[in-house]
């Protein structure tokens, strides 16, 4: 029997993505949902895949985690309530407060990738 995986916390899990990616210079970070088929099980899967586009830096693009959609309706929640308080207030870019960050603040751009389909299938991006 296997147990079900816990949820992860969605103001700690963004603080820790956020600062990793500070810390090794990623500037976008890639989130999607999508149905991940194969012959034993269809699940849905949240990828999460960090992107460098620099010269002083290198460019790179790695995978952060994937994890059961299921287990992230907490995280993507928090990034839904940002983007709706940022569009709601016409502004250009996301600040987010916390002290789980290093600056306690953080500011970051959102560009919608695809909207939801009629599977749930979802993708966007935070630009650093």
């Amino acid at each position: 029997m296997t147990q079900k995986a816990e949820q992860i916390n969605g103001e700690t899990f963004l603080a820790n993505v956020l600062q990793y990616s500070r810390n090794n210079h990623y500037n976008h970070i890639n989130v999607s949902v999508r149905l991940n088929r194969n012959p034993a099980y269809t699940r849905q899967v949240m990828n999460v895949t960090l992107k460098r586009i620099s010269k002083k830096y290198g460019n790179d693009e790695r995978l952060y985690m994937s994890i059961p959609s299921d287990n992230a309706t907490k995280f993507l929640a928090l990034v839904n309530r940002l983007k709706e308080n940022m569009f709601a207030n016409s502004e250009k870019q996301i600040t987010w407060s916390t002290d789980l960050l290093a600056r306690h603040e953080q500011t970051f751009g959102y560009r919608q990738i695809r909207e939801r389909d009629q599977y749930n299938n979802l993708e966007f991006e935070i630009l650093l």
